[in-house]
């Protein structure tokens, strides 16, 4: 193991110089000591396993042991390659939940038609955000249409393509907001891919970008129990969300709700009401189902725990769980140190999350897309000022981490020629070493995250040495293409951006 750690060291020293994983290098910038050990002196890190540490996250929550390996997918092509494996491999299911298709995703839709066609017994279930989903590109098409054939050509009793409409957009202002604006009230934005037994949670949506340049995080989890449960979920959304069905008038598809559900546009409350009960329902059974003794637990077993959040439909449980956990890290980091890494595609994280940060006594790094990898950098219109927003609030964060001598905090933005950057989650080290926590999902963890979309994301207990060896070096391939942003370098880009732009700030953190 320390050969494994001298390793990655020199390769994060290599290529990065001293940052997150090297504070042994005596060039390293000077920060706040908060890894000396506990006063006391007979409790060390070592001493508590991450078991123990985060145990109160495994409380009142599904609790899943994976015993065979999960699999850190690295690459945006390997992903598209696995889940083309997994389609032509499929024998009993495919799941597939994701904001949208992209409408020239064709490769996709004939792998599906394939897996369908040679497999009689195969059934098709696909959850998008219906805004999202029925958007039209500049030829018309749209996820739905693009799906609407195999709806057709299958049957909807195998074919079963879903979009969830947020009650936040209802009556007159479904009809004054157009496409693509019309999103900012809400979305369905959690991405899971289930392949019979198999899960892959993910980041990621299902478009060309995606499968190339655009860098997110990728892991499959080989678990029956685990993989049911998202199965499950994306089950349970889907039966208070419209149903695509075929059409042979020239939109090639309607939308119907099921008629025991209210309209979500129509009548939202009742709507609310009807999908909380669901959802509440699926959670509850869930948790009962999957309980863990704390007792039947070893440091050896990975245990992964999902999380749900649609506060819109008065579900608060990843909410809760993040308060929990910069609750735990900040006790264990008091005592013992800690260090944490935290990504987003965008630095526009939540006044919670912030102030977690800002008050913790771990070291925390804050991993973001830089201005260039920032999928809104080459957006027309209002968007194309979109990155100097998030320019403008990282510049506050910096000086308020400033404010409170807090340079073991430091921003680093994903700078890596052609691509985007679209990762997010957590990486947390308690004894500073290998990581012995990750959190991988859909939340970018700011405002809508929490307030507006339906989101899912996964707490992995590590307790194979290979799993954590394999997150640590996810974490140093993402930040071998990253640099540490000063607070000059972003006072300077605040200084250049438009007026008015401040003025918006507000609006943008709550819808972007």
């Amino acid at each position: 193991m320390n050969a494994i750690r001298a390793s990655l060291v020199a390769q994060r020293a290599r290529h990065l110089g001293p940052r997150m994983l090297s504070s042994s290098s005596s060039t390293a910038p000077r920060r706040p000591d908060r890894t000396r050990a506990s006063p006391q002196g007979n409790i060390g890190p070592s001493a508590l396993s991450a078991h123990q540490v985060f145990a109160p996250l495994a409380k009142n929550r599904p609790v899943f042991k994976i015993s065979k390996p999960i699999t850190v997918i690295r690459e945006p092509q390997q992903f598209y390659r696995d889940l083309l494996h997994g389609i032509k491999h499929a024998r009993r299911r495919i799941c597939l939940s994701s904001l949208y298709i992209g409408s020239d995703e064709t490769q996709l839709i004939s792998a599906l038609d394939r897996a369908l066609e040679q497999n009689p017994a195969l059934q098709l279930c696909v959850l998008l955000d219906c805004l999202r989903g029925t958007r039209t590109d500049a030829t018309g098409m749209s996820s739905a249409a693009l799906l609407s054939p195999l709806v057709a050509r299958f049957g909807a009793e195998r074919v079963q393509v879903a979009m969830y409409h947020t009650p936040a957009l209802s009556g007159l202002s479904k009809q004054a907001w157009p496409q693509r604006y019309n999103e900012a009230f809400g979305l369905q934005h959690i991405k899971a891919y289930v392949f019979d037994d198999d899960v892959i949670v993910s980041g990621a949506n299902l478009s060309r970008d995606y499968f190339t340049n655009r860098q997110d995080r990728y892991m499959r989890i080989p678990d029956r129990q685990f993989t049911d449960y998202f199965a499950g979920l994306i089950a349970t959304i889907s039966q208070f969300s419209f149903r695509v069905l075929a059409d042979d008038r020239a939109s090639r598809y309607r939308l119907q709700m099921a008629p025991s559900v209210a309209d979500p546009t129509r009548e939202p409350r009742a709507f609310i009401r009807e999908a909380n009960e669901r959802m509440a329902e699926f959670l509850q059974r869930a948790e009962l189902e999957h309980a863990v003794e704390a007792g039947a637990v070893s440091e050896h077993d990975t245990l992964a725990i999902p999380t749900v959040q649609m506060r819109q439909l008065g579900i608060t449980q990843d909410e809760a769980h993040m308060a929990e956990f910069f609750d735990l890290v900040n006790t264990f980091a008091r005592s013992h140190g800690c260090r944490s890494l935290m990504a987003s595609a965008y630095f526009n994280f939540s006044d919670q999350y912030k102030r977690s940060v800002l008050d913790s006594a771990s070291r925390w790094d804050l991993l973001v897309a830089s201005p260039q990898a920032n999928g809104f950098y080459t957006a027309k219109g209002i968007s194309q000022f979109i990155p100097d927003m998030y320019s403008i609030i990282e510049h506050e964060f910096v000086r308020a981490a400033s404010a409170r001598a807090r340079g073991d905090i430091s921003i680093e933005e994903y700078a890596r020629a052609g691509w985007t950057f679209h990762g997010k989650g957590v990486w947390c080290y308690l004894n500073q070493k290998l990581p012995q926590l990750t959190m991988i999902g859909s939340p970018n963890y700011g405002y809508r995250s929490i307030y507006r979309d339906l989101e899912a994301q996964v707490t992995v207990i590590l307790g194979s040495a290979q799993l954590q060896t394999d997150i640590h070096q996810e974490a140093l391939g993402l930040l071998s293409h990253s640099k540490i942003v000063s607070q000059d370098e972003l006072q300077q880009r605040a200084r250049g951006s438009p007026l008015w732009l401040h003025g918006l700030k507000p609006f943008i953190m709550k819808k972007m």
